[in-house]
């Protein structure tokens, strides 16, 4: 009996070594990859602002306006220019 207590013994000591050493390497490539997805976010949300900043600039009309006029050779019209149409909808009750 006390041998086949030794034998186990013997089996499993490395059995349970080799089980924490590959737990341990599990553990370490798991963080590496979350130390890189959590890189990978920043960079996302730093270029998330970036373009956020970039449309707000873009689109304040203090910048279309000249846009408009010097890169797209567009004017402004005066009012008496503009045709205002009022289309019915067809399927309204009347």
């Amino acid at each position: 009996m006390s041998r086949r207590i030794v034998l186990l013994l013997i089996v499993a000591i490395p059995v349970l070594l080799f089980v924490n050493v590959f737990q341990a390497y599990r553990y370490s490539r798991i963080e590496q990859e979350i130390d890189r997805l959590q890189n990978e976010q920043q960079a996302l949300i730093e270029e998330n602002k970036r373009a956020i900043l970039a449309i707000s600039v873009l689109s304040s009309p203090q910048r279309i306006g000249p846009l408009a006029e010097n890169e797209l050779g567009l004017s402004r019209v005066d009012g008496s220019d503009i045709v205002r149409m009022r289309a019915d909808d067809p399927g309204a009750v009347q």
